[in-house]
């Protein structure tokens, strides 16, 4: 099978490899489309912590099951979106059913070998079967809306709370449309992308604004009478935004860091979580039970997948997909890997 190796940074080269087959309990994936993330192109540009290469990318993919191995009762034929966090299931973490947070986990396309490649091969349980409504490229996508959906379960959105999301990428429009289906009101979108502020409108967020031109803070507090925020989401993962996060939140509010950052955070204190009595919730990926509620939501048309994926490549071009990437992020949301 062919295989696109990050041998190094903003490196590739399209191998050929032996096909895996498939072992007890496990299936081979043929591949139908990797959806190329952020953390991804992190990796691609070696600013991602960690990382050893080479290594073969993806982890946001779906397929069709080619291939059974013994003790298998997924089907050959089955339509699948793949589960790429692979926990060991006997740790602490993954006795508690937090195998998001398994102290021995590895994540495909880091860790472990991705899905940049025609097949794979997985243990069973970390496919899950899609309805015929699904088209496979599309659910390349569930995976994210899933990541979603366990961070907002960390917080409590209720009816008629406003909400805050702060960028609208993909996650960020998904977060929008969850906090809408959840109930909130109003729903805020803050992006500098008047694309991307059209696309939360579809969302059915309640107003837009572009911090580019408006101070996010005021316009917060204007569009709830003052009273502040009760949840803010951040998925832009920039440091500079936790303060104004923060100071938009009305009192006893939750700030959910749901983008990854590396870098301090400047000028922080702890005073405002003091004063306010604010709540601060980190959220990492996802547990396999996250997978069911994600599918549902795609497949009754609660979420409207449609313009996500931005661009689409064979596998033998994945050198230049990250690269458009790398030039202009602004102008995607995801980038699909067909090989």
């Amino acid at each position: 099978m062919r295989t696109a190796v990050l041998q190094a940074p903003r490196r590739f080269e399209v191998t050929e490899q032996p096909t895996p087959r498939p072992g007890r309990g496990e299936a081979v994936v043929r591949v139908a489309g990797t959806a190329v993330c952020h953390t991804d192109l992190a990796i691609y540009t070696g600013r991602h912590p960690g990382v050893r290469y080479p290594v073969i990318l993806g982890h946001e993919a779906a397929g069709v099951v080619e291939a059974v191995g013994p003790d298998t009762s997924i089907g050959v034929g089955a339509r699948v979106v793949i589960n790429p966090i692979i926990a060991c299931g006997a740790c602490d973490c993954c006795v508690r059913g937090d195998e998001n947070l398994c102290r021995r986990a590895g994540l495909l396309g880091r860790e472990l070998p991705g899905s940049l490649a025609e097949h794979v091969a997985l243990p069973e349980r970390y496919l899950h079967p899609l309805p015929s409504e699904i088209g496979l490229e599309a659910a390349t996508l569930i995976e994210t809306l899933a990541t979603v959906r366990h961070a907002q379960r960390r917080v409590r959105i209720d009816p008629g709370d406003a909400v805050v999301v702060l960028g609208q990428g993909a996650t960020g429009l998904f977060h929008t449309r969850l906090a809408k289906l959840a109930g909130a009101s109003p729903t805020v979108a803050v992006s500098r992308s008047a694309w991307k502020r059209d696309l939360a409108r579809r969302m059915r967020a309640d107003a837009t604004v572009d911090p580019s031109v408006h101070d996010v803070v005021a316009e917060v507090l204007a569009v709830t009478a003052g009273r502040g925020a009760d949840v803010v989401i951040d998925t832009t993962g920039d440091p500079s935004l936790v303060r104004p996060a923060m100071d938009m939140l009305r009192p006893g509010g939750t700030l959910l860091l749901y983008a990854i950052s590396h870098e301090p955070v400047q000028d922080f204190t702890t005073f405002s979580m003091y004063v306010k009595e604010l709540t601060l919730v980190g959220s990492r990926a996802l547990v396999p039970a996250d997978f069911e509620p994600a599918i549902r939501l795609v497949a009754t048309g609660a979420v409207d997948l449609d313009g996500f994926i931005t661009g689409s490549y064979p596998l033998h071009q994945t050198a230049a997909a990250f690269g458009e990437y790398e030039r202009a992020p602004d102008r995607v949301l995801r980038v699909l890997i067909v090989p």
